[in-house]
């Protein structure tokens, strides 16, 4: 049991720093709800985001945990995409991407939900909440990712094949078919797919702003932490996106949504 425990622990340590607290928070922020109701002060809704004017929502419910299953699929989606990520872009871009995209996937929904509330009331009242913000976050860099692929199809199950540009259309359907906020999904994809279009550009940290952000004093003890990806240590291999990049049909990690996924997972977004 000893070894096995250190092995956990080695692996648990050997993961980037900036998935490796998030992982952590999210269960102890699942194990502290159902004694000091955390997830109230964290969960967007556009009820408190409009209405009362509580603008901290719209980050904060990337730490929004509603529960023992979200928490599982959470910590995982993080070890198995947000880990590699972070080796490949970084740990201080990683997080910046992270939380520009929940950020603006909450102030997308509050958009949507002013449009909509005309014909759904019930868009705007405190109980329409949104889901995990982790989520909804990987939701938008899977879209952004998807998108250097153009050209490219995928093949759904081996019953159709839809090109890859719009995969996140698919996963959009798939989420609002388990219940997950049709708003918040909608949202996400469109974040991701403005992103990938450049109109988040302006508001990206480059490389010489995020190196200069681990040159503070204050971000000394990070950047010294075991797991702590720099920007210069980072190793991008990114896909070409240009109208060239798929040469012949045989393209590795195009032809299923397994290895769609392996490839968006081994070489991120841009």
């Amino acid at each position: 049991m000893s070894a096995n425990g250190d092995v956990l622990r080695e692996r648990f340590l050997a993961t980037p720093l900036v998935t490796r607290h998030m992982m952590a928070a999210t269960w102890v922020i699942c194990l502290l709800n159902p004694i000091f109701g955390v997830d109230d002060l964290l969960v967007a809704s556009p009820y408190d985001i409009i209405r009362k004017g509580q603008l901290w929502r719209l980050a904060t419910s990337i730490a929004y945990v509603p529960g023992l299953i979200n928490a599982l699929i959470m910590s995982f989606v993080l070890y198995r995409l947000g880990s590699a990520w972070e080796q490949e872009r970084g740990s201080i871009r990683i997080l910046c991407y992270f939380l520009l995209a929940i950020v603006a996937t909450n102030a997308g929904v509050c958009v949507l939900a002013i449009l909509v509330a005309p014909l759904a009331p019930s868009v705007m009242s405190p109980a329409f909440l949104c889901g995990p913000g982790i989520l909804s976050a990987f939701l938008v860099l899977i879209t952004r990712s998807s998108q250097g692929y153009a050209g490219a199809s995928v093949s759904i199950l081996g019953l159709f094949t839809m090109p890859t540009l719009y995969f996140p259309l698919l996963l959009l359907a798939f989420f609002a078919m388990f219940g997950a906020n049709p708003l918040e999904s909608a949202a996400s994809v469109g974040v991701g797919y403005a992103w990938s279009r450049g109109y988040l550009d302006p508001v990206v940290p480059s490389d010489d702003t995020l190196a200069a952000m681990e040159s503070w004093p204050s971000m000394q003890g990070a950047c010294r932490a075991r797991g702590y990806v720099s920007v210069a240590a980072a190793g991008p291999t990114l896909p070409s996106t240009g109208p060239g990049a798929q040469g012949g049909t045989g393209a590795p990690g195009r032809d299923s949504v397994n290895d769609l996924i392996a490839q968006l997972r081994d070489h991120a977004f841009a």
